[in-house]
């Protein structure tokens, strides 16, 4: 598999985690869902709201070639529902993104949210993105097992299951 399929593979993975994370947080009452259960942005809503904004600051870096200021635990999304929409939606930005690199970068130029430049290896800061959104949907799910919900299973090889069972029927 070559760095242009393996990227797609996480984008389509990356879109999909996220679809199933929100399908299984969607039944916690909100005094739940926003409550400060010591993650780094608080709360399940603080953190789903962090990845929305830091979905679309990687984004503008990668496609727009423009690097905005922004504040990390931002709440960009307060309406829950509209939140699960908007994220689901600049998830999937990514597969559609890659697919019409012509071919990949070797670095990525950027400026730093401190305002340096940096000069990064393309494809290892793209695989950052997916797996920024891995480490954050990890800590929801800790949170939400330790809280007595159920945990959902989002593991790449579960997407990759799904999609062989899609394939062979």
């Amino acid at each position: 598999m070559d760095a242009k399929e393996h990227l797609l593979t996480l984008a389509r993975y990356h879109q999909w985690a996220t679809g199933h994370l929100f399908l299984h947080i969607q039944g916690i009452p909100d005094e739940d869902y926003k409550k400060d259960f010591g993650l780094f942005f608080k709360s399940i809503h603080g953190t789903l709201n962090h990845l929305l904004v830091a979905e679309r600051l990687w984004y503008n870096r990668f496609a727009e070639n423009f690097s905005p200021v922004v504040s990390l635990d931002s709440e960009v999304e307060p309406d829950r529902s509209r939140l699960k929409e908007v994220a689901i939606k600049e998830s999937g930005k990514w597969e559609t993104f890659i697919k019409s690199l012509k071919e990949i970068p070797d670095k990525l130029e950027y400026s730093t949210m401190r305002g340096f430049q940096a000069n990064l290896p393309y494809v290892l800061t793209l695989a950052h993105v997916f797996n920024h959104g891995t480490h954050h949907r990890g800590q929801i799910i800790a949170a939400i097992t330790a809280m007595g919900y159920s945990s959902p299973e989002i593991d790449l090889v579960y997407m990759l299951q799904a999609e062989e069972r899609m394939n062979t029927t």
